[in-house]
């Protein structure tokens, strides 16, 4: 949580950079394993498949950083009453976003 509180307060980033990463990883992920497929070589398909496997790792890094971040930016008021529907009505209330909630 302090890396995502420096990172904001430096603003370097927000939650849709951190979400936008999350998916570049996975797509970068898969990409390289699919050119693991092309490499000819024994060793260097074991290479490229390690570092496609590296690069999976980092998503839910950037998920968890990105939500962290998220709440952080949403206002006092608007962390209040989610965490208020959380405890009255469903998960999916509370998820809402603040004009489709019911009252």
């Amino acid at each position: 949580m302090r890396i995502a509180l420096s990172l904001h307060k430096l603003g370097l980033v927000n939650s849709d950079v951190l979400h936008g990463l999350g998916f570049a990883s996975i797509l970068g992920a898969v990409s390289l394993w699919v050119r693991s497929a092309a490499v000819d070589n024994k060793d260097s398909r074991a290479r490229a498949e390690r570092l496609a496997i590296f690069i999976g790792l980092w998503p839910p890094t950037f998920f968890l950083l990105g939500k962290v971040l998220q709440d952080i930016e949403a206002a006092p008021e608007e962390q209040a009453r989610k965490g208020q529907q959380a405890k009255e009505g469903t998960l999916e209330d509370a998820l809402a976003p603040s004009g489709s909630a019911a009252a």
